[in-house]
């Protein structure tokens, strides 16, 4: 066969395959939703789009639609098993959407467009993402996560400049890639989750030990809770709106650049007597350094008696330098680390407050 002849009838073959993507609708809340019956032995269905992939975009859809465990088709009664690939695509007037219990799947960009989309409740069971399952859904607020979730994957929701809260159940064990949520303010958590807990919405592991992230868009002054004795690598990078950090007594370890990009950072207080040890240095000896944003002027509180030990052992060169405990040497100049006279000792630590 001519090959021009083959690429047309393998165009034409797929184009036609493509034109009903759809088994059967159902009436839902008053509005049509197309189903493809996964497995007729299983009696499981998706919900799909109507026609063609290229213009998937049941934009009818208004206002907030409940998708059933169930549907009936035929005598027929099928489990909702997956909201398929583009299913909602396009559906910019689509508010709200609960999702059924037995749902194991949402396919690639189900919601894509969806730029009303708000509220959207998940099952109580696990489900499986696609990719893009809500690119461009930039309206999404309101989450609620399944109580038997074990893991949630923030990633996805990075699209949305208005979600700025989230609840963690109480079975998460795992949270991954909070800080592609460029506007979330608060992360809290449910108090009888065994991994995680929160304090004025930053997020620490149960007994308050270890510090695992602030929200990108925190603003205004932090006071770490006092018992932390570990700030997780990162926890505080690319906070811009933070103006102040107020270290407990009890910490030991954190890394010199968790405020290098705290753009509107301007005081630090440290309560302990000794320095913490914030990096190692080319020679591979722990270092007490901090990296600011360049430009930004902070003023440092110690307390009194230990002010000349934290300005002697304030790192003031230019230089590679690494996180502790880890390989990857950064260098750091010295116009970015506040100079050993930002360092003010005070009398009364305990009085002192951002």
């Amino acid at each position: 066969m001519d090959i021009r002849k083959f690429i047309v009838f393998v165009v034409l073959s797929l184009s036609c395959g493509l034109t009903y993507a759809h088994d059967f609708v159902v009436t839902l809340d008053g509005q049509k939703v197309y189903f493809n019956i996964v497995s007729s032995k299983n009696k499981t269905v998706e919900i799909t789009y109507n026609g063609s992939i290229a213009n998937a975009a049941p934009t009818y859809f208004d206002g907030e639609l409940t998708v059933p465990t169930k549907v009936k088709h035929n005598d027929v009664v099928y489990s909702v098993v997956r909201i398929g690939k583009k299913a909602f695509c396009g559906a910019d007037k689509l508010t709200g959407v609960i999702l059924p219990e037995g749902l194991t799947e949402i396919g690639d960009f189900a919601f894509e467009g969806c730029t009303s989309l708000s509220r959207i409740i998940f099952p109580g069971n696990r489900v499986k993402f696609g990719e893009g399952v809500f690119f461009k859904c930039d309206k999404i607020q309101d989450l609620s996560f399944g109580s038997d979730w074990k893991e949630l994957e923030l990633k996805m929701f990075r699209w949305s400049d208005s979600l700025v809260s989230i609840v963690v159940p109480v079975k998460v064990e795992k949270i991954r890639n909070m800080k592609s949520l460029k506007h979330l303010r608060n992360i809290s958590v449910d108090m009888n989750n065994s991994r995680f807990s929160s304090v004025d919405g930053i997020l620490y592991n149960k007994d308050k030990e270890t510090l695992y992230g602030c929200p990108r868009a925190y603003s205004g002054p932090v006071k770490v809770y006092e018992g932390t004795k570990y700030i997780t690598s990162g926890a505080f990078i690319d906070c811009e709106d933070i103006t102040g950090v107020d270290l407990p007594a009890s910490l030991t370890q954190m890394s010199f650049n968790e405020f290098s990009r705290m753009r509107n950072l301007r005081k630090l207080i440290f309560r302990g007597e000794n320095p913490i040890m914030t990096a190692e240095d080319e020679k591979g000896t722990d270092v007490f350094l901090l990296q600011v944003h360049k430009g930004v002027k902070i003023k440092i509180s110690v307390p009194k008696e230990s002010m000349k030990l934290y300005r002697k052992s304030f790192v003031q060169k230019s230089g590679e330098y690494s996180i502790i405990g880890e390989t990857t040497p950064y260098f750091i100049d010295i116009d970015t680390m506040p100079k050993k006279n930002s360092i003010v000792g005070i009398k009364n630590i305990l009085k002192i407050g951002l």
